[in-house]
């Protein structure tokens, strides 16, 4: 059997029953997908739990909208979507995309093999920490008052093993087949050595060249700008969501002055595939008379989001 068969079999599995809501879940688990997870060992269910649902809502972010939507509800991944049976979830999405649950089950089976390929894109199955380094901090701000929106990243890492470059990835929507390629610039700390991005993908990986190599422990700090082209869309939140340990990160979104939203509030760990939910008990922030909202935050759990999310731009 051939690994992307072996890791399809693996989330049909993850699929069945009650999806990522079963009991003792890192038990279900196949050993692909704990690898991609960055899961090493037996945890409690609601940390296994977060880091298989951001991997997963990660992965289904690169996907055609209705394949994310399949994804999210087959696997039972968010507060909306926890039925207890596939079939049910299956009825549930034939009812959100209008369809016959016989389509909807197609629909499901095709977005759980895209999944595959999505996996098969990326050049290194491990996480950031398997990777050789972790973030330590990171600081991020998100502007939507320039003539498109740009974002300035500024990160602090630590080297888990001996490593020269290092690979980021940025996810955006899908967007249409006019709209260009987003401008990555390194403001120090590293150079760009490569942007990959395949057809049919919204994630770019970025190649970073270190300075000098690191040895286990050492730390860096390096400064990344991006630029988002004329008609990229963004989602009305901007987030960090940590996938191993993190000390430290702070957001700042700056909005335009003369376009404010109806209301901004603040993420703090809040399940990633629940991102986009504006709940009843959401904490209202005001912007300053500048069109600014920041936050910091301190021991920032992996697989939750923290930042800042808001009405749509009108």
């Amino acid at each position: 059997m051939s690994p992307d068969s072996e890791l399809s079999k693996e989330l049909q599995a993850l699929r069945s029953r009650k999806g990522v809501c079963r009991a003792g879940l890192y038990d279900h688990l196949g050993f692909r997908i704990r690898r991609l997870c960055g899961l090493t060992g037996r945890q409690p269910d609601s940390r296994t739990r977060a880091a298989v649902e951001t991997w997963l809502t990660t992965l289904a972010d690169t996907l055609l909208p209705e394949q994310r939507q399949a994804v999210l509800v087959s696997f039972a991944v968010g507060d909306g979507h926890r039925l207890g049976t596939l079939d049910a979830r299956i009825g549930q999405l034939a009812d959100l995309q209008k369809v016959s649950t016989r389509t909807a089950r197609r629909l499901a089976d095709a977005a759980l093999e895209a999944l595959v390929n999505a996996v098969a894109e990326a050049p290194d199955e491990e996480q950031s920490d398997g990777c050789g380094w972790r973030v330590s901090s990171l600081s991020c701000l998100f502007r939507l008052d320039t003539p498109t929106p740009e974002l300035y990243e500024l990160r602090t890492i630590v080297a888990t093993r001996e490593i020269a470059e290092i690979t980021v990835r940025i996810t955006l929507p899908p967007s249409g087949p006019d709209v260009g390629e987003p401008a990555v610039e390194a403001l120090f700390g590293t150079r760009i050595r490569g942007i990959e991005h395949d057809d049919g993908s919204s994630s770019r990986l970025i190649t970073l060249t270190l300075p000098r190599p690191l040895a286990p422990d050492d730390t860096h700090e390096f400064w990344l700008h991006v630029t988002l082209p004329p008609g990229q869309p963004v989602r009305p939140h901007y987030a960090i969501v940590p996938l191993s340990q993190c000390d430290s990160g702070s957001v700042r979104v700056r909005f335009p002055r003369d376009r404010r939203p109806e209301e901004v509030w603040l993420l703090d760990e809040v399940a990633y595939p629940d991102l986009d939910a504006r709940r009843a008990s959401r904490k209202i922030v005001a912007p300053t008379p500048q069109g600014e909202v920041s936050r910091d935050f301190r021991s920032l759990r992996e697989g939750y989001a923290y930042g800042i999310a808001w009405t749509p731009l009108t």
